[in-house]
């Protein structure tokens, strides 16, 4: 039995914890599933069932939850039996490829083997068995995420709830970035084939969105830098993260309703100001602008432009202020 097994054992006795196997948790979806990927509703039922299954998640035996219950998990709407339903087919129907090296084959499964929904909604439950396959990867996988459970349950678009999976694998690394293609970024994240194709579509709608909000609400604060262009598009990037000193804003924005976060987003973006002291790093979106405009020390960038704005009397909370420091970046001898 592999180490996330026992992870998941563990993770089972604490509410606010759950652990994914790495080959979930960082998994790319493929060309065939991308045509029509889980919905949000979706995942977080996977997150459900995953963290209800606990240190069994490996057993070849069925697993079992009260209706009631799992209506009362934050995160999901009202749902009906057929919405319910509706969430395993999704569940039922996708696809994922685990090439076995060490077996010499390439095995084809998904996750759920079978999932019925008992008709009374009041008394009833809901009843699972993992696929074969599956089980088999989680029990043999030394690989592992920690996810803090309840940040997965409150983010609001999956491209978000595929981000902090992605960044909750990598969180215990020693180097906290690395560089994926587009492509990967896309498979990674679940952007449906023919939806986002331009790097600003893709940028905007899916990974600054994601990012904003996996910054709101779990423990983590993510940037990114462009590394690589061909013939002037986009064509890999450079994700790199942190761990939060305190954790209280998040905590309390996962208690919030999602409606009341996008609102505190939007106003976040109204009220953009460049930082009054220290550094540029880890703050949104300075550090990003700076990294792709300049190659300046994240703390030098900041001093200078600040004794920039005042020399002209620029308040660094114009609104024109991110234009103003992009020009600023471009406009410095690079050293």
């Amino acid at each position: 039995m592999g180490y996330a097994v026992n992870s998941a054992e563990t993770s089972s006795h604490d509410p606010a914890q759950l652990t994914k196997a790495g080959e979930l948790a960082d998994g790319q979806y493929s060309e065939r599933a991308l045509r029509n990927p889980p919905s949000l509703q979706a995942l977080k039922l996977q997150d459900v069932l995953m963290k209800n299954a606990g240190g069994k998640i490996a057993d070849d035996k069925w697993h079992e939850l009260p209706l009631a219950t799992f209506k009362q998990v934050k995160g999901f709407r009202n749902l009906t039996h057929e919405d319910v339903v509706r969430l395993f087919e999704e569940l039922r129907s996708v696809t994922m490829r685990h090439v076995n090296n060490a077996e010499g084959h390439t095995a084809i499964y998904g996750l759920i083997a079978v999932g019925r929904v008992d008709m009374d909604e009041g008394n009833g439950k809901l009843r699972y068995k993992f696929d074969d396959e599956f089980r088999k990867i989680v029990e043999q996988s030394n690989l592992y995420a920690i996810l803090d459970y309840r940040a997965g349950l409150a983010m609001s678009s999956r491209y978000a709830h595929r981000l902090h999976e992605m960044i909750s694998f990598r969180a215990a690394r020693e180097r906290q970035m690395e560089r994926f293609t587009v492509e990967e970024l896309r498979a990674r994240l679940g952007v449906q084939t023919g939806r986002l194709a331009t790097w600003t579509a893709f940028k905007q709608k899916a990974l600054d969105a994601a990012i904003d909000e996996v910054n709101q609400s779990s423990r983590f604060r993510v940037s990114y830098r462009i590394t690589k262009r061909e013939r002037r598009k986009t064509a890999e990037v450079e994700l790199a993260w942190e761990v939060k000193e305190a954790l209280e804003d998040a905590k309390k924005e996962q208690e919030a309703h999602s409606v009341a976060r996008k609102g505190r987003r939007a106003e976040a973006k109204v009220r953009l100001s460049f930082p009054e002291t220290g550094s540029v790093k880890y703050t949104d979106p300075w550090e990003q602008l700076a990294r792709d405009n300049s190659n300046w020390d994240h703390g030098k960038i900041a001093d200078a432009f600040r004794s920039f704005c005042s020399q002209k009397g620029i308040k660094l909370g114009a609104k024109n202020i991110e234009t103003v420091f992009v020009n600023f970046c471009k406009s410095q001898k690079r050293v």
